[in-house]
């Protein structure tokens, strides 16, 4: 195929030039026949006259009248029931009525018999001859043009299916799909737009293929060293004693540090092309039970109590990005709590879909701040220093964004802050 432009462009015109052509005949065809039907109507209206003049009887309603005034008296007439003149002794044509009927009529006068003849013609005749003619003519256009519709719906639709086409294997594609399109008809405004496209393809592959190398190996590369760092930490301060306690903060901004990478690591594992190799059927309630029973020992250290309410939902998700979600919200409702506070954890099925909430006693967070802390390393300006790095609900938000639910953030009913996960029923099973 060489060029969209020029094949509709052609197709066009053809079928322009063959539909006006088509109507034209027919056009003309059939104001022929209505021609020849309206003078075979007046030479018959023309032998009635004669016959009358001959004979002197009238069968016929009268269709045209003549006269022939010669010197002033009245010497023939196609009719007995007009005694005066048709119309002014005034050479040329006229409409007047007579014998209830409106005519048009022909006067001419001979000088040299002093003779005037008269020709009339119901002016209705014309106006019939108009209409007919012209219904004839326009007809055949107006039923010409759903066949002109239908070749250019489908002389279009068949010019333009490359860029249908092109459009569908775009909205096909995965997320992890990088590899370059071909066309079966390539046409010349799509050859560079495709070569483009590929082009483009080429590149995120690579970007994305060092982008996730990097990510993953600086990752990898920092937990040894920090493990490391951690154990020497631990060795120092038991070979000090007493004084090894001022190592503590050491410690912790070291276990802030392995924490960060962590959840750097998760951000490189909640990418859409993970997301959809991973998906499979996933009960949210067994998901929320393991997380308490991996989590229940810090939670337990800092006295707090932990209770999960709701029932059995399944989606369609990854065991990983779930877990991962549930383990960032129950991690921060606890590190944000104080001792003795509590957290619920609700899993609840409705007609809209899944609701998946988590509930704590802390101090929760301004209304102003909520819509901020779920940005990458933000936190709330009042909190007290944790091991976080203001990763969590940023990974949260991502992971919600990979399932198209909805993430909100409330007052609970406990006091503090309530997260609330909402999945609509695309992924509800």
């Amino acid at each position: 195929m060489s060029s969209i432009r020029r094949f509709l462009i052609l197709t066009l015109i053809s079928a322009l030039v063959l539909v006006i052509f088509s109507a034209a005949l027919h056009g003309y065809r059939a104001t022929l026949d209505i021609s020849s039907t309206l003078l075979d109507d007046e030479l018959l209206a023309l032998s009635n006259a004669i016959s009358y003049f001959d004979s002197n009887t009238q069968e016929n309603e009268q269709t045209l009248l003549f006269q022939i005034w010669k010197k002033g008296e009245l010497v023939s007439s196609s009719t007995d029931q007009l005694s005066t003149p048709i119309a002014p002794f005034k050479p040329g044509f006229a409409e007047v009525n007579a014998l209830g009927t409106r005519w048009r009529v022909l006067a001419t006068y001979k000088k040299e018999t002093e003779t005037w003849y008269m020709v009339a013609q119901p002016v209705s005749n014309r106006f019939i001859l108009t209409d007919s003619l012209t219904v004839a003519a326009i007809t055949p256009f107006i039923l010409s043009v759903p066949l002109l519709a239908l070749i250019l719906f489908f002389g279009i639709t068949w010019g333009l299916s490359p860029l249908k086409h092109l459009s569908k294997l775009l909205a096909k594609r995965k997320g992890n799909d990088f590899s370059t399109i071909a066309l079966s008809r390539e046409p010349s405004e799509l050859t560079p737009v495709v070569s483009t496209i590929n082009t483009m393809f080429t590149r995120l592959s690579a970007a994305f293929e060092r982008e996730q190398q990097f990510a993953s190996n600086a990752a990898h590369e920092l937990r040894t060293p920090l493990s490391v760092m951690k154990i020497n930490i631990h060795n120092i301060a038991n070979e000090l004693g007493e004084k090894g306690q001022a190592l503590k903060t050491l410690k912790a901004d070291t276990d802030r540090m392995i924490h960060a990478v962590n959840q750097f690591l998760l951000l490189t594992r909640t990418s859409p092309e993970t997301f959809i190799e991973q998906r499979e059927p996933i009960n949210v309630h067994h998901v929320a039970q393991e997380v308490i029973s991996d989590l229940y020992g810090k939670i337990e250290d800092k006295g707090q109590d932990i209770a999960l309410e709701g029932e059995d939902a399944w989606l369609q998700s990854s065991q990983f990005m779930l877990y991962t979600l549930l383990q960032n919200l129950v991690s921060n409702a606890s590190n944000y709590s104080p001792y003795g506070a509590q957290i619920v954890i609700n899993v609840e099925r409705h007609s809209g879909g899944v609701s998946l909430s988590v509930c704590d006693s802390g101090p929760g967070i301004p209304a102003d701040q909520r819509a901020d802390v779920i940005k990458r390393f933000q936190r709330v300006s009042n909190s007290k220093p944790t091991t976080g790095s203001g990763l969590g609900l940023a990974i949260v938000a991502q992971i919600v964004d990979l399932h198209g639910a909805e993430l909100t953030l409330h007052e609970s009913k406990l006091g503090g802050l309530e997260v609330r996960v909402e999945f609509s029923n695309d992924h509800v099973l």
